[in-house]
This record gives structure tokens, sequence and C-alpha cells, in this order.
């Protein structure tokens, strides 16, 4: 290798290095702005505390986000996201299991989300900026009616859930789901139903009234 490559080598490794250094410190800054809003709730979090609480300076965090309404959609953005990546993970390879199973898959990571980001969600809720505002979501839940519907038609298909009403019962599973994600986001956190019995419960309650 001659010294121009050597040269170029260097500088791209730099280049990936601070690349992941400034991935490192905006997740850092994200999870620091998650327990201060959630703490503090969505107007009294100020940008110092939650500079101090990721442990970097006030003009690190302008860097990465240029004022708090950025910082917050960016949290928002993430989390939902992790969301879909959860119940994705939580499908993967789960195509051959009983449609129930599936079923039972998708809402117990539907509430292990709310168990891992309660706190958040009630400070979005109070803030106007929850799950239970109307909209779609940035895409989350299109994600999540694409996965409920073919759920659904595994379902038909299976023998499992009545033939021919797709479309009905896909938005019946997914309203009694955001239904019950809410009622147990406004319950301490102490009593809410573990995720694996909650999911199991509606599930059963979904199936006796949408079965053939």
């Amino acid at each position: 290798m001659n010294e121009h490559s050597s040269h170029h080598g260097n500088h791209g490794s730099r280049g990936r290095l601070r690349e992941r250094f400034r991935e490192a410190t905006a997740e850092a800054i994200l999870e620091a702005a998650e327990r201060v809003f959630a703490e503090e709730g969505l107007g009294a979090a100020r940008m110092e505390r939650i500079a101090a609480e990721a442990g970097v300076a006030v003009g690190t965090l302008y860097n990465h986000f240029r004022d708090k309404h950025a910082l917050l959609d960016a949290l928002v953005r993430t989390r939902r996201q992790g969301l879909v990546d959860r119940m994705d993970a939580a499908l993967l390879g789960a195509s051959a299991l009983p449609v129930e199973e599936q079923l039972r898959r998708f809402l117990t990571a539907l509430f292990e989300h709310l168990a891992v980001h309660g706190r958040l969600l009630t400070a979005l809720v109070q803030g106007g900026e929850g799950p239970a505002r109307p909209g779609p979501g940035s895409g989350v839940l299109q994600a999540l009616q694409e996965r409920v519907a073919g759920l659904v038609a595994r379902g038909a298909a299976a023998g499992v859930l009545r033939r021919g009403e797709d479309e009905v019962l896909a938005a019946a599973f997914l309203g009694m789901a955001r239904g019950v994600f809410l009622a147990e986001l406004g319950r301490d956190a102490g009593s809410r139903t573990a995720p694996a019995e909650r999911a199991a419960r509606l599930v059963d309650l979904f199936l006796r009234g949408a079965g053939p």
C-alpha cells in the first residue's frame, strides 16, 4: 500500500469513528431526554437539564438538535420505530406457529413497549402528543395496520377467524389493542398487568368474538 492509500484509509477510519461517536452521543441525548421529559413533562423540561443528564455540553446538544421541539420529534420518531422493530422481532420466524400465538406475540410486544416507555408515553399524552392523539403517527399506525391485516388473513386462511371479514376484524383487533393500551397507560406502573398475560387475555377475548 502506498503512502497516499494509507492516508486515505486513515481518513476513512477516522470518519467512521467520528460518525459512530456522533451516533452514540445522539442516542445518549435521546435516552436522557426521555428521562427528563418523563420526570418534568414536555413543557417544563429544559435543554440544560437534558444536556447535564446526558453528560454533554449544552452546545453539543444544540449541535445535534436545533431546539427542544426538534429533540422531542426525534425522540418520538425513534421510539415509534422502536415499537415497530420490537413487533417485527417478536413475529420473526413465527409464521409457522398457530395464529393465536402470533397474535399473542404481537400484543406482548405492544405491552412490553408500554412497560419500557410508559413514563414517556404518559408525558406525551399529558402534553397532547401521545398515542391518544388522532393522526397517522408518522407511519406507525399504518405499519401496525399492515401487520395486523397479515395476521388476520392468516387466521382466516387457517379457519381460526371468520372468512370474508378481514378488514373489519383487523380494525376490531387493533381498536381493542389500542383501547387496552391506553387503559393500561392510565394505571400506575406497579398495577399494570404483565405484558404476556394481558396479551393472552385480549387474544382469547378477540377469538371468542371473531371465531368462525
